[in-house]
């Protein structure tokens, strides 16, 4: 060490560390200064699968034809000879959306990027987080996007049960539910509540007892919001709920459910936010939602308008059930798809606790898979355990494989079906889906501003957005499961 350049400050102090001792509390710390960290995730996977396309023109809205399903409406083509043969009917609708802006802020101080120079580009940062939770948001949005209420869920049916919980005898339980979206389960919100359901509990003299309440599915609803005695009891993602005890105030949001909104409904939803002006449809709202009629036109309330022709099937609450390596919800669903299409889902969109409820049901059976040995160096065999089932069979077009996939951002409990090409004859789609941006994803600066207090400036502020639309031309080549339990 070269003492020749320190001041003599600096070697009193010195003196005055060695003769009172260095401890953690009073020594020096290093700073590891070898990387700058992002504990932020980014999943995408359906964002980033889209084609996206950009208008010639600026417009309020997109405007497409979107095909649907009348196969079974055509008149029979027998026609008598010297008679016109019937007129075959078309399945094509205009639809028209409105563009959606997605977008997050950020901001960032001058003297911040000064203090952080030599060490990492504050403001590059600051860009980067941005655009990674805009990932993040404009892939949900493109899932579970909502501009059309899902509408009141149906009065609940409750039954009691003697075990189960500690409610007490001759009790009355009063339910009621609400239903979010994709978007509501991600960032809140959701329909009006359900009229009450109630169910007294029995006499039985014992404070065992419990209640169940189940809901008509919800076309749409990935999640429901169940409230008892007038709080917010739990969340579910299937349509029915085990009631155990009678709350007294509001309950903590549950924390098996992954990337649910984290507050708790505060009362009982007498409004609906499960339409959102701002969202554009996503993929999810354009299969649930009926096409109004009409001239141009976008998406309109279930059983108000033409419905999407996209199957669905609620599960209720029910797990996937099989045997060897037969998933019998799938079979159903592949068969009730070709009945109506003609074709094959091109993959099974599901979040990764369902596809680990494939695989386990699959590989679970004695029929289900094969386990491989290698040979270690020393002779012993090297076993690895463990496997997911990456595709899956369609009996009902003749051995097509599905792709299953995983979609971090999918909520637990919904499965889609999606197909990617249609091969109709002359159907002119090259893309089933695209993102249609009138602006790309872009980083817009508002340049040096100032404001008051810390933080106030001189600074940066900025926006990392895009304006787009989610254009869905063949929502009949889709499917739904939904409630799906287990």
């Amino acid at each position: 060490m070269d003492l020749n350049g320190i001041s003599s400050e600096t070697l009193e102090a010195i003196k005055k560390s060695a003769t009172t001792g260095i401890t953690v509390a009073t020594g020096l710390q290093g700073y590891d200064l070898r990387d700058v960290i992002s504990l932020v995730p980014a999943p995408s996977s359906f964002y980033s699968s889209l084609a996206h396309t950009t208008p010639e023109q600026g417009a309020d809205y997109a405007t497409w034809r979107v095909m649907m399903n009348i196969n079974n409406q055509q008149a029979n083509p027998a026609t008598a000879f010297d008679a016109p043969a019937p007129l075959h009917k078309n399945s094509l609708i205009t639809v028209s959306a409105a563009y959606a802006k997605l977008g997050y802020g950020y901001t960032v101080t001058k003297d911040a990027i000064a203090k952080a120079r030599g060490f990492a580009d504050a403001k590059a940062i600051e860009v980067y987080g941005s655009m990674n939770l805009y990932k993040v948001g404009a892939d949900k949005m493109s899932l579970y996007g909502s501009n059309v209420a899902l509408g009141t869920p149906a009065t609940p049916s409750v039954t009691q049960s003697d075990t189960g919980g500690t409610i007490a005898a001759s009790t009355a339980v009063n339910v009621k539910v609400a239903a979010r979206t994709g978007t509501n389960y991600s960032y809140g919100g959701s329909t009006a509540a359900s009229a009450q359901g109630t169910v007294t509990t029995s006499s039985v003299a014992a404070a065992t007892h419990s209640a169940t309440a189940s809901v008509t599915a919800v076309r749409g609803a990935v999640a429901y919001d169940w409230f008892v005695a007038g709080f917010y009891y739990t969340t579910t993602v299937v349509n029915k709920v085990t009631i155990t005890s009678i709350p007294t105030a509001n309950q903590a949001i549950p924390t098996n459910l992954p990337g649910l909104y984290a507050t708790a409904p505060a009362t009982v939803p007498a409004s609906d936010s499960s339409a959102n002006p701002f969202e554009f449809n996503g993929l999810l709202a354009t299969l649930a939602g009926d096409y109004a009629t009409g001239g141009a036109s976008g998406l309109v309330q279930a059983g108000t308008g033409l419905a999407s022709g996209a199957s669905f099937t609620s599960l209720d609450g029910a797990g996937f059930t099989g045997s060897g390596q037969t998933i019998n919800e799938l079979d159903a669903l592949n068969t009730a798809f070709f009945n109506n299409t003609f074709m094959s889902p091109s993959a099974y969109m599901c979040s990764s606790v369902d596809a680990s409820k494939l695989s386990t049901l699959i590989l679970g059976s004695s029929n289900g898979g094969t386990t491989f040995f290698t040979p270690g160096n020393d002779g012993r065999g090297d076993i690895t355990a463990g496997g997911f089932v990456g595709h899956y069979i369609n009996k009902a077009t003749g051995g097509t494989p599905v792709r299953i996939e995983v979609h971090p951002n999918m909520v637990p409990g919904t499965l889609i079906a999606r197909t990617d090409h249609v091969n109709f004859p002359n159907s002119n789609i090259s893309n089933v889906f695209e993102l249609r941006d009138l602006e790309g994803v872009q980083d817009y600066e508002y340049g040096v501003s100032r404001g008051t207090g810390v933080g106030g400036g001189p600074r940066f502020d900025g926006e990392v957005y895009s304006s787009s639309v989610l254009v869905n031309r063949a929502p009949i080549a889709q499917a739904v499961l939904s409630n799906i339990g287990g």
